[in-house]
């Protein structure tokens, strides 16, 4: 057992173990890949797919058929601000010219982007948007400044490549350091995600914050080589198997608007549905309003209290036709049927709490009512209630009022139709 002055392991920081900085930077890389997969919710982006350490750290495919390169560059704050004679900036510009080279014209754009900043406002070699304002103008290598002849003529060395074909990837890069801090790019996602997501109006913080961590995931098993290991064992058989299995790790690597729903979509859930077979499925329908008023009145309600149990009722039953046209009739109608399952189980307990055979409990039974739901909602493991306010689930519990699934009186002024 060792003294109390000799140092722990477990209780002390390491200072000379680069691992958890790593770790830090390719998180950030992902999650930068999650913020533009969320630009295929924008239809004035132009993007329809996105690829995960294919050919770039992060490639963009736009609705013409070009490409967009991104290259994602991290830093600590406390270093210099970056040079465009970096070996990072260079090694990035070489790729940029060696995509250029490869793949003539198909790129619209190539993007450097990082946490950190870029020396600015200088006209040096040092300086990437001197060096580009440069590039821009330049008619050719042989009439450019010497400063930028110098640069293309290290980026074509390295590149393999002619000095011209450096000049026109430099013409398409650009940078842009205005992206959120290593600890902040989470919350920026997020933040995205709550404004260009359909379904994230509906969301609770918890589902976004779940939804967010979900497509990182999804970014890191695409930036890896995970898909490698789905490749079935009958591909050596196959006809081309060489090119079969090609396709499969490029897929693994493709993100579009279907693959982005789907994953975002997985964490809509939050538990399984208590819903039956869709044959089974209730159809919407404009319940009666008589019945509801009249048992609503045998309950001790006052006027005023039925009319407003009338629009919750009409609320309820609307958020079920939006879910519809959201969903699809069978997921809309089966988070409809799902939702009143578990306000009528609300309340029959709270009828059978409050019930009362010397006077009208109606008004108990709603404050008893409204508490279960509070309940539910603050219970975090319980069941789905995709976004239900309370009023809402108090409009389905009129609705069902109305159908005759659910009394507020010992006496039934009308018998079940």
């Amino acid at each position: 057992m060792p003294s109390s002055s000799v140092s722990d392991p477990e209780r002390t920081l390491a200072t000379d173990d680069p691992g958890d900085d790593t770790a830090r930077r390719f998180v950030y890389q992902w999650t930068y890949a999650a913020i533009l997969c969320c630009g295929m919710f924008d239809n004035t982006v132009d993007l329809v797919e996105v690829f995960c350490e294919h050919h770039e750290d992060v490639l963009l495919k736009h609705s013409d058929g070009t490409f967009t390169g991104c290259q994602v560059k991290t830093r600590r704050p406390e270093r210099q601000p970056f040079k465009a004679t970096d070996k990072e900036i260079t090694g990035a510009c070489k790729r940029f010219a060696q995509l250029e080279k490869q793949f003539p014209g198909r790129f619209r754009a190539f993007v450097i982007v990082t946490n950190h900043v870029f020396v600015t406002g200088k006209q040096t070699k040092t300086c990437l948007s001197y060096l580009l304002d440069l590039a821009a103008t330049a008619t050719d290598v042989d009439s450019a400044p010497q400063v930028l002849r110098q640069y293309l003529q290290l980026l074509a060395t390295a590149a393999s490549c002619e000095a011209a074909i450096a000049l026109v990837a430099l013409k398409k890069t650009r940078f842009d350091h205005g992206q959120p801090k290593l600890d902040d790019v989470l919350l920026r996602l997020i933040d995205t995600l709550t404004q260009v997501w359909p379904q994230a109006h509906d969301c609770t913080i918890t589902i976004v914050n779940a939804a967010a961590r979900a497509l990182v995931s999804a970014c890191q098993e695409a930036s890896s080589l995970a898909h490698a290991l789905t490749v079935p064992g009958y591909i050596a058989v196959s006809p081309n198997p060489a090119h079969a299995e090609l396709q499969i790790r490029i897929n693994g690597k493709r993100i579009d608007r279907a693959k982005l729903e789907q994953i975002l979509g997985a964490t809509l859930q939050g538990g399984e549905l208590l819903h039956g077979p869709l044959t089974d499925l209730p159809e919407l329908a404009m319940p009666n309003l008589s019945l509801l008023q009249q048992k609503l009145s045998a309950g001790g309600f006052s006027a005023l209290a039925i009319a407003s149990a009338a629009e919750l009722r009409d609320k309820a039953d609307f958020l079920g036709l939006q879910w519809i046209r959201r969903y699809g009739k069978t997921v809309g109608l089966q988070r409809y049927d799902h939702i009143r399952t578990l306000v009528r189980v609300d309340c029959a307990d709270a009828f059978d709490t409050t019930r009362s055979d010397s006077e009208p409990f109606g008004r108990t039974m709603l404050a008893d009512l409204r508490q279960r739901f509070r309940k539910r909602r603050s219970t975090s493991s319980g069941a789905p209630l995709f976004g239900c306010l309370d009023e809402h689930l108090e409009g389905y519990a009129y609705l069902l009022t109305a159908e005759c699934s659910v009394w507020w009186s010992s006496d039934k002024p009308v018998q079940d139709k």
